[in-house]
């Protein structure tokens, strides 16, 4: 919502309603979501579950989608932070799917194991 305010709002300028800038407001949300995701994957490893790898997938694909909008929006700056910042964001999404790849072998080692 606060980008969309933010986008909307002409009397504003760059700013929503949270006091933050799009680096602090993207490395709350977006780290707060990979975190989660992998203390996820940790809480239920030992516990074979359908659900954790669908979710990593559908987090790291996410993250990996919404990258790509980022780099085809017109309006791009090049900048080589800028895109430090996205290829690094793509490597968390690639790690979320990777953890969706080691729980899937991990659930199937428990489940021929027993």
């Amino acid at each position: 919502m606060d980008v969309i305010i933010t986008s909307q709002s002409q009397i504003g300028g760059e700013r929503g309603f949270l006091p933050l800038n799009e680096s602090v407001r993207g490395g709350i949300f977006g780290g707060g979501a990979v975190a989660l995701s992998v203390i996820g994957f940790g809480v239920g490893r030992n516990e074979p579950n359908k659900a954790i790898p669908i979710l990593l997938f559908i987090n790291g694909g996410l993250i990996i989608l919404g990258m790509f909008i980022v780099i085809s929006m017109p309006k791009l700056e090049t900048e080589q932070d800028f895109m430090l910042t996205i290829g690094s964001t793509m490597l968390f999404g690639g790690i979320l799917i990777g953890l969706g790849i080691a729980k899937i072998i991990i659930d199937k080692k428990k489940l021929m194991a027993t």
